[in-house]
């Protein structure tokens, strides 16, 4: 199945994630807003919050009158059930660097995408960014177990922290071996001796 994803500033769009269809008419957009949450009482660590619904007057905005499912993923717990479409992994970890060598860390997962029944898609979704617009912030999925990347996950940005949102990258799916894995992140800086960043990250499943 074939899935666009759009992002704007803290928000995550999802355009097709789903195919929902009413008599008689085209079928409608699945959409998901994904916003970064501060410590509060349903996540005293912090985390994010999700909200999903169908975009019932097709503007490609998530109204408040369409969200019709609210889940908060807090930092130290991982955001899945059975019965979840989206299954959000975090990757605890928020370095900084002024090297142009990747450093590798984060929580690491005993990940095996043959684990999760249903599952065709496989994004990563992080928020690096730099202090100095003339470097770049480089983050990818790395494979710890055969100490390699994940093809296709590099995300690279100039984003000031002031302006950083969450980005993210096409389906990595394909991209993971069909095996279980240790799974953590690689950041480097573009530029020798500039600084470069990022909080944590999170692996977004989708459910067919």
């Amino acid at each position: 199945m074939k899935r666009q994803f759009f992002l704007f500033g803290f928000n995550l769009l999802l355009i097709g994630a789903f195919s929902c269809k009413k008599q008689g008419t085209e079928g409608l957009q699945s959409l998901i807003d994904m916003q970064a949450l501060e410590s509060n009482q349903s996540c005293p660590q912090g985390g994010i919050i999700v909200k999903s619904g169908i975009d019932k007057n097709r503007n490609n905005v998530l109204d408040a009158n369409e969200v019709d499912n609210t889940k908060y993923v807090c930092n130290g717990q991982n955001g899945q059930s059975g019965a979840d479409k989206q299954i959000f992994l975090p990757i605890y970890w928020s370095p900084n660097t002024t090297s142009t060598t990747p450093i590798i860390g984060g929580e690491v997962l005993k990940f095996s995408k043959k684990n999760y029944v249903g599952v065709d898609s496989i994004i990563l979704v992080a928020n690096p960014y730099v202090a100095d617009q003339t470097n770049t912030a480089e983050i990818e999925v790395y494979n710890m177990t055969d100490n390699v990347p994940i093809a296709n996950s590099k995300i690279v940005t100039n984003n000031l922290f002031s302006s950083t949102g969450f980005l993210q990258t096409g389906n990595l799916y394909s991209a993971f071996p069909d095996k279980e894995i240790r799974v953590g992140i690689s950041l480097k800086s573009g530029t020798a001796g500039k600084f470069a960043a990022s909080g944590n990250a999170y692996l977004i499943l989708y459910r067919k």
